[in-house]
């Protein structure tokens, strides 16, 4: 089974134009996509088995700036201010696969993300650990985790700290 990234970011997030110091975001490689897509491979075949039975898997990963992702958030949980992270799991719904005759897809979900944000609400962290840390938070609420008790949210803030202690290292 292969996971697979698909990458969207806002045209205006390439700081190479500018001359500033900030990262390219269309610039997959920034972001090392195969070896982090190998990473959460490794923990959906751990929390969800059924993933084997599939060819292929695929997370799509948007970038988002402030006022984009402000804009989703009032869309589809009624909040008007900007945020670090939203994640729209799809594998909730059986019917959510792509299968073609020896061809499976499992599409996991959306996981968007807004840099800007993610360095407002985190300042201890470098760019780099909060897109870590973002991308994993996500990924677990694709595969159904979430944090609305203390328990659920121990548990998954102990998976979710390996898991972007996993991509961090990848992304050196």
């Amino acid at each position: 089974m292969k996971l697979s990234f698909r990458i969207d970011a806002p045209e205006d997030s390439s700081g190479a134009e500018d001359g500033s110091n900030k990262p390219d975001y269309t610039d997959v490689r920034y972001y090392a996509v195969d070896k982090v897509a190998e990473v959460l491979e490794k923990y959906l075949t751990e929390i969800l088995p059924d993933a084997e039975d599939y060819e292929f898997s695929e997370i799509s990963l948007t970038f988002m700036t402030a006022e984009e992702i402000r804009a989703v958030n009032f869309e589809y949980r009624q909040v008007d201010e900007p945020t670090d992270v939203l994640s729209f799991p799809l594998i909730m719904d059986k019917d959510m696969t792509l299968n073609i005759p020896g061809f499976s897809v499992l599409l996991l979900g959306d996981i968007v993300i807004c840099p800007e944000e993610v360095a407002r609400l985190h300042p201890e962290l470098s760019l780099k650990q909060g897109i870590s840390l973002m991308i994993a938070h996500a990924f677990l609420h694709l595969l159904g985790y979430d944090h609305d008790t203390q328990e659920k949210q121990e548990l998954m803030w102990d998976k979710q700290d390996i898991i972007a202690r996993n991509i961090l290292e990848v992304l050196g």
